[in-house]
């Protein structure tokens, strides 16, 4: 899953792909933020050890759970910069079994890829011992006394190297009816069929 602003859907339709964040800045592609400012700009620098190598901010993530930490974050309006909510935050979503039909270059983390113990693996054969789906399928994902690592396995990633084609997407996930409505108007716009649900036990 891989969270978006709506204003950005038409860009990203009309490219065909969506792009990471690297690519976005070299090709000045204009878009509406939707991350801390702080942690985007680590990600630009932070180096990856594994082929298709680059830094984090070279991939496209996708979360493997929805309500992430990020998204809690976005909905309080605790991120600098952005002040518009949740409502008008989109899903883009797919599967591993896509991406690797697809044969794109890809990666997968056990947790958050701005934080330095987190370790990033190439080896599908890995990912049902490396992520915590448990968590992944939790209510509760805040840190405890007893397990102070909850946060950043919750926001384990995976990463589509540079471009994620809009025909690797499975559909798009939505808060309201009104938002479904706007997407689904901006897909017949741009000619693109894809299914949007509205998932609001995916929001906080």
């Amino acid at each position: 899953m891989h969270f978006t602003h709506i204003r950005n859907l038409p860009a990203i339709l009309a490219a065909g792909c969506l792009h990471a964040d690297n690519v976005v800045r070299r090709e000045r592609i204009a878009i509406v933020e939707a991350a801390d400012p702080a942690i985007k700009e680590r990600r630009r620098t932070l180096r990856v050890r594994l082929s298709p190598f680059g830094c984090v901010g070279d991939y496209v993530p996708f979360y493997f759970a929805s309500q992430s930490p990020m998204l809690f974050k976005l909905a309080n309006g605790s991120v600098p910069g952005y002040a518009d909510g949740q409502d008008r935050l989109i899903y883009l979503v797919s599967t591993v079994e896509r991406v690797a039909e697809a044969d794109l270059r890809y990666l997968f983390s056990d947790g958050n890829c701005a934080s330095t113990i987190t370790q990033i693996f190439n080896d599908l054969r890995q990912i049902d011992e490396m992520v915590d789906w448990p968590l992944m399928r939790a209510k509760m994902w805040n840190n405890t006394a007893d397990d102070p690592d909850r946060m950043r396995r919750r926001m384990a990633e995976f990463l589509v190297h540079e471009r994620m084609p809009v025909g690797c997407l499975a559909g798009i996930a939505v808060r309201t009816p009104t938002m479904r409505d706007q997407v689904q108007a901006i897909l017949d716009e741009h000619g693109v069929t894809l299914p949007v649900r509205v998932r609001p036990a995916w929001y906080f």
